[in-house]
Protein backbone atom coordinates (compact mmCIF):
# COMPACT_ATOMS: atom_id res chain seq x y z
CA UNK A 1 0.00 0.00 0.00
CA UNK A 2 1.48 3.31 -1.01
CA UNK A 3 1.63 6.33 1.25
CA UNK A 4 -0.27 8.60 -1.08
CA UNK A 5 -1.12 11.61 1.07
CA UNK A 6 0.91 14.74 0.44
CA UNK A 7 0.73 16.66 3.71
CA UNK A 8 2.88 16.20 6.79
CA UNK A 9 2.18 16.29 10.48
CA UNK A 10 2.44 19.31 12.77
CA UNK A 11 6.24 19.27 13.00
CA UNK A 12 6.75 18.96 9.23
CA UNK A 13 7.68 15.28 9.40
CA UNK A 14 5.70 12.21 8.37
CA UNK A 15 5.97 10.57 11.78
CA UNK A 16 3.37 10.99 14.49
CA UNK A 17 4.75 12.43 17.73
CA UNK A 18 4.82 9.02 19.36
CA UNK A 19 7.73 6.66 19.87
CA UNK A 20 8.82 3.50 18.12
CA UNK A 21 9.59 0.62 20.44
CA UNK A 22 13.28 -0.19 20.67
CA UNK A 23 13.08 -3.13 23.11
CA UNK A 24 12.08 -5.80 20.60
CA UNK A 25 8.35 -5.52 21.13
CA UNK A 26 6.11 -5.03 18.12
CA UNK A 27 5.32 -1.47 17.10
CA UNK A 28 2.10 -0.19 15.56
CA UNK A 29 1.86 2.00 12.48
CA UNK A 30 -0.73 4.00 10.59
CA UNK A 31 -0.43 4.18 6.80
CA UNK A 32 -2.48 6.70 4.81
CA UNK A 33 -3.30 5.78 1.22
CA UNK A 34 -5.81 6.44 -1.55
CA UNK A 35 -8.65 4.14 -2.58
CA UNK A 36 -7.13 3.30 -5.98
CA UNK A 37 -3.88 2.12 -4.40
CA UNK A 38 -5.77 0.22 -1.70
CA UNK A 39 -7.58 -1.78 -4.37
CA UNK A 40 -4.29 -2.50 -6.15
CA UNK A 41 -2.96 -3.86 -2.85
CA UNK A 42 -6.09 -5.99 -2.53
CA UNK A 43 -5.48 -7.45 -6.00
CA UNK A 44 -1.90 -8.32 -5.04
CA UNK A 45 -2.83 -9.81 -1.66
CA UNK A 46 -1.35 -6.98 0.45
CA UNK A 47 2.11 -8.49 0.02
CA UNK A 48 4.13 -5.27 0.26
CA UNK A 49 4.03 -1.67 1.42
CA UNK A 50 5.88 1.30 -0.07
CA UNK A 51 6.55 4.96 0.68
CA UNK A 52 8.45 7.94 -0.71
CA UNK A 53 12.22 7.96 -0.53
CA UNK A 54 12.09 10.66 2.13
CA UNK A 55 10.15 8.23 4.35
CA UNK A 56 13.03 5.71 4.28
CA UNK A 57 14.31 6.65 7.80
CA UNK A 58 10.87 5.77 9.20
CA UNK A 59 10.45 2.61 7.13
CA UNK A 60 13.89 1.43 8.30
CA UNK A 61 12.42 1.32 11.82
CA UNK A 62 9.96 -1.39 10.78
CA UNK A 63 10.52 -4.77 12.43
CA UNK A 64 9.16 -8.15 11.49
CA UNK A 65 5.95 -8.61 13.43
CA UNK A 66 5.02 -4.93 13.52
CA UNK A 67 1.37 -4.25 12.68
CA UNK A 68 0.05 -1.54 10.36
CA UNK A 69 -3.45 -0.09 9.99
CA UNK A 70 -4.34 1.09 6.48
CA UNK A 71 -6.38 4.29 6.37
CA UNK A 72 -8.06 5.45 3.14
CA UNK A 73 -7.99 9.25 3.35
CA UNK A 74 -10.45 10.10 0.55
CA UNK A 75 -13.32 8.33 2.35
CA UNK A 76 -12.12 8.56 5.98
CA UNK A 77 -12.21 4.78 6.46
CA UNK A 78 -9.96 2.06 7.84
CA UNK A 79 -9.70 -0.75 5.31
CA UNK A 80 -7.08 -3.27 6.38
CA UNK A 81 -4.47 -4.35 8.90
CA UNK A 82 -1.23 -5.99 7.76
CA UNK A 83 1.84 -7.41 9.46
CA UNK A 84 5.40 -6.47 8.46
CA UNK A 85 7.27 -9.60 7.33
CA UNK A 86 10.64 -8.24 6.13
CA UNK A 87 13.23 -5.59 6.77
CA UNK A 88 13.35 -2.36 4.77
CA UNK A 89 14.49 -2.56 1.16
CA UNK A 90 14.70 -0.17 -1.81
CA UNK A 91 12.83 -0.96 -5.04
CA UNK A 92 11.86 1.13 -8.06
CA UNK A 93 9.66 -1.50 -9.68
CA UNK A 94 6.33 0.12 -10.63
CA UNK A 95 3.44 -1.13 -8.53
CA UNK A 96 0.89 1.63 -7.79
CA UNK A 97 -1.10 4.14 -9.86
CA UNK A 98 0.84 7.35 -9.12
CA UNK A 99 2.58 8.57 -12.27
CA UNK A 100 5.44 10.46 -10.64
CA UNK A 101 6.38 8.20 -7.74
CA UNK A 102 7.72 4.65 -7.43
CA UNK A 103 7.31 4.54 -3.62
CA UNK A 104 10.76 2.94 -3.32
CA UNK A 105 11.02 2.67 0.51
CA UNK A 106 9.46 -0.75 0.96
CA UNK A 107 8.88 -3.76 3.19
CA UNK A 108 7.01 -7.01 2.65
CA UNK A 109 3.71 -7.58 4.42
CA UNK A 110 0.96 -10.13 4.90
CA UNK A 111 -2.74 -9.40 5.48
CA UNK A 112 -4.30 -9.76 8.93
CA UNK A 113 -7.71 -8.16 8.31
CA UNK A 114 -8.94 -6.94 4.92
CA UNK A 115 -12.43 -5.45 4.77
CA UNK A 116 -14.69 -5.27 1.74
CA UNK A 117 -15.85 -1.79 0.73
CA UNK A 118 -19.20 -2.13 2.48
CA UNK A 119 -17.36 -3.14 5.67
CA UNK A 120 -14.86 -0.24 5.80
CA UNK A 121 -14.71 1.24 9.32
CA UNK A 122 -15.64 4.93 9.56
CA UNK A 123 -12.93 6.69 11.56
CA UNK A 124 -15.47 9.23 12.84
CA UNK A 125 -17.08 6.54 14.97
CA UNK A 126 -13.82 6.04 16.86
CA UNK A 127 -12.47 9.59 17.11
CA UNK A 128 -13.70 10.17 20.71
CA UNK A 129 -11.81 7.05 21.84
CA UNK A 130 -8.54 7.43 19.88
CA UNK A 131 -5.84 9.14 21.95
CA UNK A 132 -3.72 10.21 18.97
CA UNK A 133 -6.58 12.04 17.24
CA UNK A 134 -7.22 15.72 18.11
CA UNK A 135 -10.80 16.30 19.15
CA UNK A 136 -13.06 18.73 17.30
CA UNK A 137 -12.64 20.00 13.75
CA UNK A 138 -8.89 19.35 13.70
CA UNK A 139 -9.22 15.55 13.85
CA UNK A 140 -8.10 15.18 10.23
CA UNK A 141 -4.63 16.45 11.16
CA UNK A 142 -3.88 13.09 12.76
CA UNK A 143 -4.09 11.44 9.33
CA UNK A 144 -1.88 13.85 7.40
CA UNK A 145 1.32 12.27 6.19
CA UNK A 146 2.05 8.83 4.80
CA UNK A 147 3.25 6.84 7.80
CA UNK A 148 3.48 7.33 11.54
CA UNK A 149 3.62 5.25 14.69
CA UNK A 150 0.50 4.92 16.82
CA UNK A 151 -0.22 3.91 20.44
CA UNK A 152 -0.88 0.24 21.11
CA UNK A 153 -4.21 0.93 22.83
CA UNK A 154 -5.46 2.81 19.77
CA UNK A 155 -4.33 0.00 17.48
CA UNK A 156 -6.10 -2.61 19.62
CA UNK A 157 -9.34 -0.60 19.54
CA UNK A 158 -9.21 -0.23 15.74
CA UNK A 159 -8.34 -3.92 15.32
CA UNK A 160 -11.25 -4.98 17.55
CA UNK A 161 -13.76 -2.79 15.69
CA UNK A 162 -12.50 -4.01 12.30
CA UNK A 163 -12.89 -7.64 13.37
CA UNK A 164 -16.45 -6.86 14.49
CA UNK A 165 -17.18 -5.24 11.13
CA UNK A 166 -15.88 -8.30 9.32
CA UNK A 167 -17.76 -10.80 11.51
CA UNK A 168 -21.04 -8.89 11.51
CA UNK A 169 -20.97 -8.49 7.74
CA UNK A 170 -20.35 -12.20 7.21
CA UNK A 171 -23.17 -12.97 9.63
CA UNK A 172 -25.58 -10.59 7.90
CA UNK A 173 -24.96 -12.23 4.52
CA UNK A 174 -25.64 -15.72 5.87
CA UNK A 175 -29.19 -16.75 4.94
CA UNK A 176 -31.42 -17.01 7.99
CA UNK A 177 -33.17 -20.24 8.76
CA UNK A 178 -36.67 -20.15 7.32
CA UNK A 179 -38.08 -20.55 10.82
CA UNK A 180 -36.50 -17.26 11.82
CA UNK A 181 -38.21 -14.85 9.47
CA UNK A 182 -39.87 -11.85 11.06
CA UNK A 183 -43.34 -13.33 11.52
CA UNK A 184 -42.03 -16.50 13.12
CA UNK A 185 -39.72 -14.47 15.36
CA UNK A 186 -42.71 -12.41 16.53
CA UNK A 187 -44.71 -15.56 17.29
CA UNK A 188 -41.77 -17.08 19.17
CA UNK A 189 -41.30 -13.95 21.27
CA UNK A 190 -45.00 -13.69 22.13
CA UNK A 191 -45.00 -17.37 23.11
CA UNK A 192 -41.89 -17.23 25.29
CA UNK A 193 -42.17 -18.20 28.93
CA UNK A 194 -40.35 -16.22 31.60
CA UNK A 195 -41.13 -12.77 30.21
CA UNK A 196 -43.43 -10.59 32.29
CA UNK A 197 -44.54 -8.18 29.55
CA UNK A 198 -47.56 -8.85 27.35
CA UNK A 199 -47.13 -6.79 24.15
CA UNK A 200 -44.50 -7.49 21.48
CA UNK A 201 -43.00 -4.02 21.99
CA UNK A 202 -42.61 -4.45 25.75
CA UNK A 203 -41.31 -8.00 25.43
CA UNK A 204 -38.58 -6.82 23.05
CA UNK A 205 -37.66 -4.09 25.55
CA UNK A 206 -37.56 -6.64 28.38
CA UNK A 207 -35.39 -9.00 26.33
CA UNK A 208 -32.90 -6.24 25.45
CA UNK A 209 -32.74 -5.11 29.08
CA UNK A 210 -32.07 -8.70 30.14
CA UNK A 211 -29.25 -9.07 27.61
CA UNK A 212 -27.70 -5.81 28.81
CA UNK A 213 -27.91 -6.89 32.45
CA UNK A 214 -26.31 -10.26 31.70
CA UNK A 215 -23.47 -8.41 29.95
CA UNK A 216 -22.76 -6.36 33.07
CA UNK A 217 -24.56 -3.13 32.18
CA UNK A 218 -26.99 -1.23 34.35
CA UNK A 219 -29.88 -1.86 31.96
CA UNK A 220 -33.12 0.08 32.29
CA UNK A 221 -36.42 0.35 30.43
CA UNK A 222 -38.39 3.59 30.02
CA UNK A 223 -35.32 5.50 31.11
CA UNK A 224 -35.10 9.34 30.90
CA UNK A 225 -32.34 10.52 28.55
CA UNK A 226 -31.21 12.77 31.43
CA UNK A 227 -32.88 13.17 34.84
CA UNK A 228 -34.44 16.45 33.69
CA UNK A 229 -35.26 15.35 30.14
CA UNK A 230 -38.84 14.99 28.89
CA UNK A 231 -37.91 12.10 26.54
CA UNK A 232 -37.61 8.51 27.75
CA UNK A 233 -35.71 5.77 25.97
CA UNK A 234 -37.28 2.36 25.54
CA UNK A 235 -34.06 0.72 26.76
CA UNK A 236 -30.80 2.20 28.07
CA UNK A 237 -27.58 0.36 28.86
CA UNK A 238 -25.46 2.28 31.33
CA UNK A 239 -21.98 1.67 32.69
CA UNK A 240 -22.81 2.52 36.27
CA UNK A 241 -24.42 5.91 35.71
CA UNK A 242 -22.60 6.63 32.45
CA UNK A 243 -24.60 6.27 29.19
CA UNK A 244 -23.50 3.60 26.73
CA UNK A 245 -26.30 2.27 24.49
CA UNK A 246 -29.67 3.85 23.72
CA UNK A 247 -32.36 1.65 22.11
CA UNK A 248 -35.74 2.55 20.65
CA UNK A 249 -38.07 -0.34 19.80
CA UNK A 250 -40.11 0.93 16.87
CA UNK A 251 -43.15 -1.36 16.70
CA UNK A 252 -45.99 0.93 15.67
CA UNK A 253 -45.77 4.49 16.91
CA UNK A 254 -44.00 7.40 15.21
CA UNK A 255 -40.66 6.55 13.61
CA UNK A 256 -39.65 10.24 13.39
CA UNK A 257 -40.18 10.70 17.12
CA UNK A 258 -38.16 7.54 17.82
CA UNK A 259 -35.35 8.89 15.65
CA UNK A 260 -35.44 12.20 17.53
CA UNK A 261 -35.17 10.45 20.90
CA UNK A 262 -32.04 8.66 19.68
CA UNK A 263 -30.65 11.94 18.32
CA UNK A 264 -31.16 13.46 21.78
CA UNK A 265 -29.42 10.46 23.36
CA UNK A 266 -26.38 11.02 21.12
CA UNK A 267 -26.27 14.67 22.17
CA UNK A 268 -26.14 13.55 25.79
CA UNK A 269 -23.17 11.24 25.29
CA UNK A 270 -24.69 7.86 24.55
CA UNK A 271 -21.88 6.07 22.72
CA UNK A 272 -24.19 4.06 20.45
CA UNK A 273 -27.82 4.31 19.36
CA UNK A 274 -30.01 1.52 18.00
CA UNK A 275 -33.50 1.30 16.54
CA UNK A 276 -35.26 -2.04 16.50
CA UNK A 277 -37.50 -1.90 13.46
CA UNK A 278 -39.79 -4.03 11.35
CA UNK A 279 -38.47 -4.96 7.95
CA UNK A 280 -41.12 -2.99 6.06
CA UNK A 281 -40.04 0.21 7.83
CA UNK A 282 -36.33 0.24 6.92
CA UNK A 283 -36.90 2.17 3.67
CA UNK A 284 -38.85 4.80 5.60
CA UNK A 285 -36.08 5.08 8.21
CA UNK A 286 -33.41 5.51 5.53
CA UNK A 287 -35.44 8.30 3.96
CA UNK A 288 -35.73 10.11 7.30
CA UNK A 289 -32.02 9.95 8.14
CA UNK A 290 -30.65 10.43 4.62
CA UNK A 291 -29.34 13.95 5.35
CA UNK A 292 -28.98 13.52 9.11
CA UNK A 293 -25.58 12.98 10.77
CA UNK A 294 -27.28 10.50 13.09
CA UNK A 295 -27.02 7.86 10.34
CA UNK A 296 -23.29 7.63 11.07
CA UNK A 297 -24.02 6.49 14.64
CA UNK A 298 -27.30 4.62 14.24
CA UNK A 299 -27.84 0.88 13.75
CA UNK A 300 -31.10 -0.77 12.75
CA UNK A 301 -31.77 -4.17 14.34
CA UNK A 302 -34.41 -6.59 13.08
CA UNK A 303 -36.83 -8.45 15.35
CA UNK A 304 -35.25 -11.84 14.41
CA UNK A 305 -31.84 -10.41 15.40
CA UNK A 306 -33.13 -9.45 18.86
CA UNK A 307 -34.68 -12.90 19.26
CA UNK A 308 -31.39 -14.57 18.28
CA UNK A 309 -29.40 -12.27 20.57
CA UNK A 310 -31.64 -13.02 23.53
CA UNK A 311 -31.75 -16.80 23.08
CA UNK A 312 -28.01 -16.99 22.37
CA UNK A 313 -27.27 -14.89 25.46
CA UNK A 314 -29.43 -17.14 27.63
CA UNK A 315 -27.56 -20.20 26.37
CA UNK A 316 -24.12 -18.61 26.65
CA UNK A 317 -24.61 -17.17 30.12
CA UNK A 318 -26.06 -20.48 31.30
CA UNK A 319 -22.65 -22.01 30.58
CA UNK A 320 -20.80 -18.92 31.76
CA UNK A 321 -22.57 -18.95 35.14
CA UNK A 322 -21.32 -22.49 35.66
CA UNK A 323 -17.76 -21.31 35.01
CA UNK A 324 -18.24 -18.60 37.61
CA UNK A 325 -19.27 -21.11 40.24
CA UNK A 326 -16.64 -21.74 42.91
CA UNK A 327 -18.28 -24.10 45.37
CA UNK A 328 -17.66 -27.69 46.32
CA UNK A 329 -19.97 -30.31 44.85
CA UNK A 330 -19.60 -33.91 45.97
CA UNK A 331 -19.93 -36.31 43.03
CA UNK A 332 -19.39 -39.98 42.33
CA UNK A 333 -18.71 -39.26 38.67
CA UNK A 334 -18.91 -36.47 36.11
CA UNK A 335 -21.50 -36.04 33.40
CA UNK A 336 -21.13 -33.98 30.26
CA UNK A 337 -22.44 -30.39 30.44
Amino acid sequence: MSGAHQNSYLDGSDTYLGVCLEDGRSAYWLCTTKLENFEIDRQHGFRLTGFRARNAPTVKKFKKGDKMVIYIHSISRFGAIVEITSDYYHSEQKHWVDEDEMWPARADTKPIIVLEREQFLDVRKLIPSLSFVPKGRAWGMAFHGSIRSMPEDDFKLIESEMRKASILSKRSTTPQDASMDEENAKKSILGMEGLESKSLHDRLCEMLATVGTRMGFNAQTRFPITPEHAYELDVAWLRGKNPELAIEVQIGGNITEAKERLAQARRFNYRKVVMVIEQNQIKRLNGIIKFDDLKNWLEAWSIPSVYEMYTAAEQFFGYYDRLQESRYRERDELGLV
